[in-house]
């Protein structure tokens, strides 16, 4: 996904729902894609994209977002939750040049 603004965030119940079974708020979600996330195609599903990128402080909690965004550059959250499967630091480590 080539560098794109944002211009807003869909929310409804299936999504927040989602998000909520995660201990997740919306504000968390916003605020990792305001921290220059790492974007990449889903590997299994190619209309969607996955995020993965910190919250910002005070939580500063690593997460992974699942999202689709449509031709107005809405981003509609398909989920998100905190990874524990060590690859996904891997692959943030490597985009961003961190020694994992």
């Amino acid at each position: 996904m080539e560098t794109q603004v944002i211009g807003g965030f869909v929310w409804d119940s299936i999504n927040t729902e989602k998000i909520d079974d995660h201990g997740l708020e919306r504000e968390d979600i916003e605020g990792l894609f305001d921290e220059a996330p790492v974007v990449f195609q889903h590997p299994k599903y190619p209309q969607r994209w996955m995020a993965l990128g910190f919250v910002p402080e005070p939580d500063d909690r690593f997460l992974l977002v699942s999202f689709e965004i449509n031709d107005t550059s809405w981003v509609r959250v398909v989920t998100a939750f905190e990874p524990t499967n060590e690859k996904w630091w891997r692959i943030y480590a490597k985009a961003k040049g961190i020694q994992a």
